[in-house]
């Protein structure tokens, strides 16, 4: 499955709030820090597995997922967990990625409602740790990889359709998904020093990121404005943006 962003066009400050640009996708609903050049090397976010609807017919797909790189670039390292209805078959499972190779499926049991923080990290050249920690089984899956060719320029919690035999998958409906506190880091090497996801580091644009349908003319999933301490936002299925929640 391939999760990289498919942008249908870029318009800037139709938010109303200030340093906050509006992006339509046709794949991703959430947030993007984007910015030149080498800027981050960690973020985290936490969220509740949300129930997939299985009375529809057919298949449809959603993926919940923090990354690095890959906003305007193939760069993508990311971790998070999937929930898709499979005929009438609830499936849930959690993952990394590194564009261009195929996800990895992460040892680790992941259920509807269980609260998971999902965290990528770049400490060592090259060197990579990608955490899905289940916080309510208290439980975790740990990949360790080599990656050289991060552009950093990036930095993201997404809600996702991806891309499924060639094409865009139907998105799997759900209630809303709270990303909620999320964090980031341009510190290289050591502990990252974190700052709230929303808060944007020094030349770097705040992307409120819509996703809309294969044509373009519809919005399929809305992402919330910010919470009030900028670490936290919600992903509406449909085209009404929901609250942002509580700080």
């Amino acid at each position: 499955m391939l999760r990289a962003p498919s942008l249908a066009r870029n318009s800037l400050d139709q938010t109303g709030q200030t340093g906050i640009a509006q992006a339509d996708a046709y794949n991703w609903s959430g947030y993007a820090q984007s910015a030149e050049g080498a800027t981050f090397y960690a973020v985290t976010d936490t969220w509740t597995v949300p129930t997939v609807d299985t009375s529809l017919p057919g298949i449809q797909f959603s993926s919940d997922w923090v990354g690095i790189g890959g906003f305007s670039d193939q760069t993508l390292v990311q971790a998070g967990t999937q929930a898709d209805n499979i005929d009438g078959l609830a499936y849930y499972n959690a993952w990394t990625e590194i564009l261009p190779a195929s996800e990895r499926p992460l040892t680790l049991a992941i259920h509807p409602g269980d609260t998971v923080t999902a965290t990528v990290q770049q400490n060592f050249p090259g060197i990579w740790r990608m955490t899905v920690q289940d916080d309510t089984s208290k439980t975790k899956a740990v990949r360790i990889a080599f990656y050289g060719g991060s552009s950093h320029a990036s930095v993201e919690a997404i809600h996702e359709r991806p891309t499924v035999l060639g094409g865009l998958a139907t998105l799997a409906r759900t209630p809303n998904v709270t990303f909620d506190p999320g964090e980031y880091s341009t510190a290289y090497k050591g502990t990252p020093s974190y700052a709230p996801l929303l808060s944007a580091a020094v030349g770097a644009t705040v992307n409120q990121v819509f996703m809309v349908n294969n044509t373009g003319t519809e919005v399929i999933a809305s992402p919330s404005l910010p919470d009030a301490d900028n670490d936290g936002f919600s992903v509406a299925f449909g085209s009404a943006s929901p609250s942002p929640p509580a700080s």
